[in-house]
């Protein structure tokens, strides 16, 4: 077996582990939140199942990934994710459609004291925003989304499968959303809030957290 597809199947097997814990897990979305967006990738749909069920829809059609919490901090994050293992005809958890037949997602919030550290990590700490495409609006709701290989054709003709990436993270500062932030992208970010959504004010962790070195 390559070793990038051995990587790939512990990490996967170590995600399982996760399965089933929910105390804790600093989600973004609750049953029946959708996230809509465009990027400079293309639009995505996300749509939250119950618990830890997420779908995905774009370029006409919709595939479902169940996440796994988190049971310690990861870069700061105490959210959910499932990085897509994948092994060729024994392990494929989609079904191919444009070109991609694996995933790698991961959902959270973010806990800073200042909307500062929070632009600051946007643009610097999260090490991915410019592969992922990152967008933001004022009340600090980040998405992003990556298509690899980048081409349809790419992605039809490579050995390893074509992969989707998708993160959705929410901002709090000092617990509570923000409500301006600059550099934020309103109109390419569409949001609906179920009845039930009560997450505007969240409990901050009882410590900073350093969502750069953590």
């Amino acid at each position: 077996m390559k070793p990038i597809l051995i990587a790939v199947v512990l990490a996967f097997i170590s995600a399982g582990l996760h399965a089933g814990e929910t105390n804790q897990c600093e989600k973004v979305m609750v049953e029946g939140m959708t996230i809509s967006f465009t990027n400079s990738h293309g639009p995505m749909t996300v749509t939250a199942g119950k618990e830890f069920e997420r779908q995905f829809t774009w370029a006409g059609d919709t595939r479902t990934v169940v996440m796994y919490p988190r049971k310690q901090r990861w870069y700061g994050s105490l959210g959910m994710y499932n990085p897509g293992g994948y092994i060729k005809g024994e392990l494929e958890p989609w079904k191919e459609h444009d070109g991609i037949k694996r995933f790698v997602v991961e959902e959270g919030q973010r806990h800073f004291t200042n909307t500062t550290e929070a632009i600051n990590w946007i643009h610097q700490g999260s090490g991915k925003p410019d592969n992922l495409d990152y967008i933001y609006n004022d009340t600090g709701l980040i998405v992003g989304m990556d298509k690899q290989p980048r081409s349809l054709e790419e992605r039809t003709n490579s050995d390893f499968p074509g992969t989707l990436a998708v993160d959705v993270w929410q901002i709090y500062i000092n617990g509570q959303k923000p409500k301006k932030l600059e550099g934020s992208k309103n109109d390419s970010i569409s949001v609906y809030q179920p009845p039930t959504y009560n997450m505007e004010t969240v409990k901050p962790p009882s410590q900073p957290v350093d969502n750069f070195n953590q």
